[in-house]
């Protein structure tokens, strides 16, 4: 791992952190107008707020704990774990969140 790509990556995951957080603000503003939402729904999609940017953060220290452990270069792999998270978000939201009649 080059110290050079560790210093990139963790930036390119600060600004994927913000532009999460308002991917999942305003989706979830779409879909609560659209749709009437369960209090279940309304709480997964309240974490994910939450959730989906912070696993940016996340996946950065890891990568940077990582590199300082001397570890190996699919170690980068970390860098993709928030768009796991966002695809999860968005897998809900299609499947789960079903459209409301009365809207």
């Amino acid at each position: 791992m080059a110290l050079g790509w560790v210093v990139a990556g963790t930036i390119g995951q600060f600004f994927l952190a913000y532009m999460m957080f308002m991917l999942v603000v305003f989706g979830f503003s779409a879909v609560g107008n659209t749709q009437r939402l369960s209090q279940f729904d309304s709480s997964v999609l309240d974490s994910a707020m939450y959730s989906v940017p912070a696993s940016c953060i996340v996946s950065a220290v890891v990568v940077i704990v990582l590199y300082r452990m001397g570890a190996g270069k699919l170690a980068y792999l970390w860098y993709t774990t928030p768009l796991f998270l966002f695809s999860g978000y968005l897998v809900y939201i299609k499947m789960f969140v079903k459209p409301s009649a009365d809207l």
